[in-house]
């Protein structure tokens, strides 16, 4: 067969022995297209073609089926259904398959619950099957079986907040309250009064202190004082 375009429409026509095209086989669309009553079934795919003077089809059926029309079924791997719990059956070969399992069931031939299906992982915690179980993946702050007891970063040895800074735990986190002079999430950080500067509008920042500084305005006419 030989897959033409003409002026008007697509056909399939015959060819002649040597692989040349048959001009007189209807290539003015005078045949019609039998393939617009869908006569293919189960997903089949219908080409038209010319044999001779007489318009006709092909079907290409899907795997698992055959005949002019797709409607027998040949022997497959699917035919005993094989896949449990209401999972579906797909043909990756006559002999090979593979089960589209609903949610709540997993395994080849979606035999085994889904231990996850439940989201048992709290506070964000990702749920990973292990055998007829699961495994919680906590997030960071939190921990237990099912990372719903939340870690305790103040009790950490060496303490997390640096330079005598107090520990103040939260629920999946915690706050370093900083002794004087000192800043950052951690109470890691001298602090420097200007800087960055914290005067605003152009004003300059000039440090009085171990914490304290000055901002002269633009104008030269006012001094503010300040201390952390």
């Amino acid at each position: 067969m030989a897959f033409l375009y003409d002026n008007c429409c697509e056909i399939f026509i015959t060819c002649n022995g040597g692989g040349m095209v048959d001009e007189d086989a209807g290539l003015r669309c005078q045949f019609p297209n039998l393939c617009l009553s869908s006569p293919c079934n189960n997903g089949g795919t219908c080409h038209p073609v010319v044999e001779g003077n007489t318009p006709d089809y092909i079907c290409s059926c899907p795997l698992g089926y055959i005949d002019k029309l797709c409607l027998t079924i040949e022997e497959n791997a699917c035919l005993s259904g094989p896949c449990r719990n209401g999972g579906s059956c797909d043909l990756v070969t006559l002999t090979e398959y593979k089960c589209r399992c609903p949610p709540g069931w997993s395994g080849k031939t979606c035999q085994q619950a889904d231990p996850c299906a439940s989201n048992p992982c709290a506070n964000g915690g990702q749920c990973v099957p292990f055998e007829s179980s699961y495994v919680c993946r906590c997030p960071q702050g939190f921990h237990g079986a099912t990372c719903k007891e939340d870690f305790n970063e103040c009790s950490r040895t060496p303490p997390i907040c640096k330079n005598g800074g107090t520990c103040v735990n939260e629920i999946g986190s915690y706050q370093c309250h900083c002794r004087q002079a000192f800043t950052g999430d951690n109470c890691e950080h001298l602090y420097v009064p200007c800087n960055p500067s914290p005067c605003q509008n152009g004003g300059t920042c000039q440090q009085t202190g171990d914490v304290a500084y000055e901002c002269t305005c633009l104008a030269g006419t006012e001094i503010w004082k300040a201390t952390l």
